[in-house]
């Protein structure tokens, strides 16, 4: 295949070439970037891509028109599209200078980049290809890009610090100044401090979702009740994998005995509620998650205070067994997706934590006490759990815990990987993966 290979810059180019290579292919090099500015920056990085073709020995065919007119031309007014229509200008150039000079195809080296906007890119790509009548090779390149970025400074190739435009460079002069202020965040910080969907708190989780599966993510509502052990990790998990909206519901404040496993609990909050102090830490690691917090503990009377029937899953992580069964009752019979938590008090063993159907699970007491009471109410429904199949230790003697429940012993590697085993399940429901 003879390719031409967009090039945005010289670092990106030095990720895509050996995946290429690795096909068989040796692509030449094409530049046409009118987005970079200023004419300082433009030559930097057209001189570093010149280098990087020496160092490859790859034919470079060069567009160098530095033209801050040509650029605005193309992306003005902005409309929230500034970055498409850039993509526009750039692979449309590529895709007539490969059909001009006899090329099979055309790719860009845009498809490394976790920074860009990659299903646009993509999109892009194939109308200029059927425009101009070649073809558009897709790979996404961009499990090679961090790879690419040391290969690139051990060549001591030119390493940029922006997108390249005049508007990404002010974006990056507005963050850099928020960086050096000394802002202390309260309870409720502003949303609008970072974006819920901001590529840098989950450009890696978008690597494997995608930017449809992140899209879904944050568009979906969770209900936690119980945070606990289990439930405070996956509330937190959740909040790491993009969700949205997420409602935290639990009536208890934070005890001594909660240190070792809970998320919230720490020597300091020891006295405050749960859920005031997990919503502050959900929201600092993303202020623009939506999160409702009910200090109030789940019984079928309140039912209508949490409006279960919006929510699209609800995990159950509750240990009390008559509001455990008032949940998950209430959760199925509204028909929104439950998954719940039995027993992990009294395990060790973190890697015999399974998922399976209710009605399935092996050597968990809890599971047991909970069919026998759904029995009671008729309850015949499935619904998947997240369980350990490891018989349950003998409690060793210690003094009795200083909370108000009773006391069985618990380890934070195996609650906390049972919060985890249920955020994953709604991030792989959600996502398809």
């Amino acid at each position: 295949m003879k390719l031409l290979l967009h090039c945005c810059c010289a670092p990106c180019s030095t990720s895509c070439l050996p995946a290429l290579r690795g096909e068989g292919i040796e692509p030449d090099l094409f530049w046409y970037n009118p987005n970079i500015h200023p004419y300082g920056e433009y030559s930097l990085r057209s001189d570093s891509l010149i280098k990087f073709a020496d160092n490859e020995n790859l034919k470079l065919k060069m567009i160098d028109e530095y033209d801050l007119r040509v650029f605005l031309d193309a992306v003005l007014p902005e409309t929230g599209k500034r970055c498409q229509k850039c993509y526009s200008l750039r692979l449309e150039k590529a895709a007539l200078a490969a059909a001009q000079d006899g090329y099979n195809a055309f790719t860009t080296t845009l498809l490394v980049s976790p920074y860009q906007d990659h299903d646009a890119i993509k999109r892009i790509g194939f109308d200029a290809a059927e425009k101009y009548g070649v073809e558009f090779l897709y790979r996404d390149f961009r499990p090679f890009f961090r790879e690419g970025q040391q290969r690139a400074r051990t060549a001591e190739l030119y390493m940029q610090k922006y997108c390249g435009c005049i508007f990404s460079e002010e974006e990056r002069f507005h963050q850099k100044g928020k960086k050096q202020l000394n802002i202390n965040i309260d309870e409720h910080p502003k949303k609008e401090a970072v974006p819920a969907n901001d590529d840098h708190i989950f450009q890696r989780l978008e690597l494997i979702t995608g930017k449809e599966g992140l899209e879904k993510l944050k568009n979906t509502k969770v209900l936690v009740f119980g945070l606990g052990g289990v439930g405070s990790w996956a509330a937190e998990a959740l909040v790491r994998s993009g969700i949205g909206k997420i409602g935290i519901i639990d009536s208890d404040t934070i005890c001594a005995s909660n240190v070792n496993r809970q998320v919230e609990a720490t020597t300091l909050t020891i006295g405050k509620s749960k859920v005031r102090v997990l919503k502050k830490r959900l929201l600092e690691i993303n202020p623009a998650c939506e999160i409702t917090d009910w200090n109030e503990l789940f019984c079928r009377e309140k039912a209508s205070v949490f409006d279960i029937a919006s929510a699209d899953y609800v995990i159950d992580a509750i240990d009390s067994l008559p509001h455990k069964l008032d949940l998950i009752e209430t959760v199925c019979g509204a028909g929104v997706t439950l998954f719940s938590s039995m027993g992990m008090a009294l395990k060790i063993d973190p890697s015999l934590i399974k998922t399976a159907s209710f009605w399935k699970t092996t050597d968990c007491p809890l599971a047991r006490l909970v069919r026998q009471g759904l029995r009671k109410r008729g309850f015949s429904s499935d619904f998947t759990v997240v369980y350990s199949a490891e018989k349950p230790l003998h409690a060793k003697d210690a003094a009795s815990a200083p909370c108000e429940k009773p006391a069985n012993g618990s380890v934070v590697t195996v609650t906390a990987t049972a919060g985890l085993f249920l955020a994953n399940l709604v991030l792989r429901d959600i996502t398809g993966l």
